[in-house]
């Protein structure tokens, strides 16, 4: 691999962390825990809502997408959303 490539994939370290972040989360639903699983990936969106409010829009890479209002608003939205849902679930019978 080129070491320009390298540099590449590591400068966007705010995706790499919350995308690490949400697989964990998506692993733990796999092997049949659903709320454990899916309160880690509400953690990892509201992660990204965070890093993107607080990191300049150079450092936080593919995490810009639109404005940081646009962008904070969503992930907010569907952070606070899978969260919700993490918590109604009823745990199994």
């Amino acid at each position: 691999m080129p070491a320009s490539w390298l540099r590449a994939v590591f400068r966007q370290w705010p995706l790499l962390l919350v995308l690490t972040v949400i697989a964990i989360g998506t692993f733990i639903v796999a092997d049949n825990h659903f709320r454990r699983g899916t309160f880690i990936i509400a953690g990892g969106v509201c992660l990204a809502a965070v890093l993107r409010a607080v990191l300049p829009s150079g450092i936080a890479g593919l995490l810009k997408v639109r404005s940081r209002a646009i962008d904070l608003l969503t992930l907010g939205f569907l952070g606070a959303g899978t969260l919700i849902a993490s918590l109604i679930v009823p745990p199994p019978s």
